[in-house]
């Protein structure tokens, strides 16, 4: 189809934030590659604030915790979809049972017309070899799963290997004041949803202390109300540091501040996704799961990822969510030094933040 042809895709994507913002190379490509295509990205309500940062993408929230809870609230969600108006081929990167019940009610709301749609493939088989072991390679990244299903509904895509797509916007003065004390910013986002993805607590205050004796001012990331309650307890351990939690801020604008960081040390986490996709290299430290996934953040090297090579057990899982099979969680016994060797190597010892 050329770049020039209109037409509407709605894209479907209802999970989790790191697999959201995965989307959003997907959607600025097309942008660029397709610019009189519409695009509507339907996800959950914290998605609106990233979906913002690709101008032209219209957005519309799926409630699944209330108004689109349900089958009652998914057919209530196709009915929305299909009121924006035209004839919208529909793109399910999710391929789970809610997408796919949506998707089936569409077709039935525009009988007797045929709605064109294509779902992700997942290669769970592959991922399932990956676990066992049986095979030791690099999968298709996610993204580009996500561009193949497009392509199938007539618009191949190129999506650049980079690094941003965060349109940078002014902060306010006192956050510029924050970012220009010492030697330059770093950010520090400890927390996975899953234990077997964290590094240990105690060797991450060790990382970030290390960090800040070399004189870097830190910005601790987290959400919820236990991560919030550690990042404070941390606060009193590292003078200084700020608690982007204590801020106030709303996501869009966490990102703005995450933009001005020369390094995230993330987990694989939502964080480093958010990072890549604010344009900042992250050291990301990976313990029961594994890139060869692929899951690494969109743009990152795999030279800035810290995990143990040695453990033939690895990935445990694809998603990190089963408990460790040997139960001694060896894969976090990293040594902290390992960590802020890796951030070094990135930033330079003396680099002024820009």
């Amino acid at each position: 189809m050329e770049a020039g042809s209109g037409g509407y895709l709605v894209l479907v994507r209802l999970s989790a934030l790191g697999d959201v913002v995965m989307v959003l190379p997907l959607l600025q490509a097309l942008r660029v590659q397709y610019p009189n295509l519409r695009l509507l990205l339907v996800s959950q309500p914290f998605a609106e604030d990233l979906v913002s940062t690709v101008p032209g993408v219209e957005f519309m929230p799926a409630r699944v915790r209330d108004r689109h809870r349900g089958i009652r609230g998914i057919w209530r969600l196709a009915r929305e979809i299909c009121r924006t108006g035209g004839m919208a081929k529909v793109a399910d990167l999710h391929q789970v049972l809610r997408s796919r019940i949506l998707l089936l009610f569409i077709r039935l709301l525009r009988l007797p017309r045929w709605v064109r749609a294509a779902t992700i493939r997942k290669g769970r088989r592959e991922k399932r070899l990956l676990v066992r072991g049986a095979i030791h390679r690099q999968l298709e990244h996610s993204v580009e799963r996500y561009a193949e299903v497009v392509a199938r509904l007539g618009y191949p895509v190129e999506i650049p290997y980079r690094l941003g797509g965060l349109p940078l916007r002014p902060l306010p003065e006192v956050l510029e004041s924050l970012l220009h004390a010492g030697k330059g910013a770093i950010g520090i986002a400890p927390f996975a949803k899953h234990r077997a993805k964290m590094y240990p607590a105690a060797r991450m205050l060790e990382v970030a202390q290390s960090l800040q004796r070399n004189g870097y001012r830190l910005f601790l990331y987290g959400g919820g109300t236990q991560e919030v309650a550690i990042l404070q307890e941390w606060g009193r351990e590292l003078p200084d540091a700020v608690v982007v939690p204590g801020l106030g801020l709303r996501l869009g604008q966490e990102l703005q501040l995450m933009a001005r960081m020369q390094v995230v040390v993330s987990m694989d986490s939502a964080n480093m996704h958010l990072a890549s996709w604010a344009g900042v290299p992250v050291v990301s430290v990976w313990l029961a799961t594994h890139p060869n996934a692929g899951f690494l953040a969109w743009g990152q090297s795999l030279a800035n990822v810290v995990a143990r090579g040695d453990l033939d057990c690895r990935p445990c899982s694809i998603f990190g969510n089963k408990p460790c099979r040997r139960g001694d969680y060896a894969c976090g016994d990293i040594a902290p030094g390992v960590v802020v060797e890796r951030v070094m190597g990135i930033i330079g010892r003396d680099k002024p933040i820009e």
